[in-house]
């Protein structure tokens, strides 16, 4: 991974390429990023690695349709509202991917780990989820009457929603039990630790209502949802 230099989310200074460690937060597409990237060394600066060098287009294979991807920086202007992403459930408040098939996707979550370890068993990643979440408890959410799309990572100890398994990183790393991915050699999978026995209620737990409103003020356009 070379050095950026003039980078539209932060031209003032070069970004340099991050070892995987802690989570943080990207700021160009404004969702946790717990794996490598870029970041400013000057700057509270930091940009996943599929932001920074984005594909302007790139096609996919999901749930047996070829989508046609087309990259936007800021998908929020481009479309007057923020998008939903198919994967994670979250709004898409900065750049991302559009689909052919009307899906959109933040950049990260097109380039998800095939499998993570949660609680020491392994869980892979599915374009669907099939039976409520162990983090949350539901499978299906609904806002107004749309129903929200998500991927979720599964093993034979249960399913968990994208979006859960991200706030699972924040608490796992929070508890000091986080440990990010190794890259290249294959080995080392990203490891979350989490008390699941504590009955974690509502879409995505902790911070389940933020998410709400984000959803709500992307459907439907308006930013008062948004208001406390």
């Amino acid at each position: 991974m070379a050095n950026i230099s003039g980078h539209w989310i932060h031209p003032e200074h070069e970004l340099k390429p991050m070892k995987p460690r802690d989570p943080f937060y990207c700021a160009a597409c404004k969702e946790i990023g717990f794996g490598p990237g870029y970041g400013c060394p000057q700057c509270v600066v930091r940009i996943h690695k599929e932001c920074a060098r984005p594909s302007p287009n790139m096609s996919r294979t999901i749930q047996m349709k070829h989508h046609s991807l087309k990259f936007y920086p800021d998908m929020k202007g481009e479309n007057g509202k923020a998008g939903i992403c198919s994967a994670c459930s979250r709004p898409v408040q900065g750049c991302g991917y559009s689909s052919t098939w009307g899906d959109d996707f933040h950049p990260a979550c097109l380039a998800l780990p095939e499998s993570i370890m949660v609680n020491g068993t392994e869980a892979r990643l599915s374009h669907e989820m099939k039976s409520n979440c162990r983090r949350c408890h539901m499978m299906e959410f609904y806002v107004v009457k749309d129903k929200l799309p998500s991927w979720s990572y599964g093993g034979w100890k249960g399913r968990y929603h994208v979006g859960c398994v991200k706030d699972m990183v924040i608490e796992s790393f929070r508890n000091g039990e986080f440990v990010p991915a190794k890259e290249g050699d294959g080995a080392g999978v990203m490891q979350i630790k989490v008390d699941l026995s504590r009955g974690i209620s509502g879409f995505f737990g902790i911070g389940g209502e933020l998410v709400l409103r984000g959803a709500m003020a992307a459907m439907i356009g308006d930013p008062a949802c948004l208001a406390g």
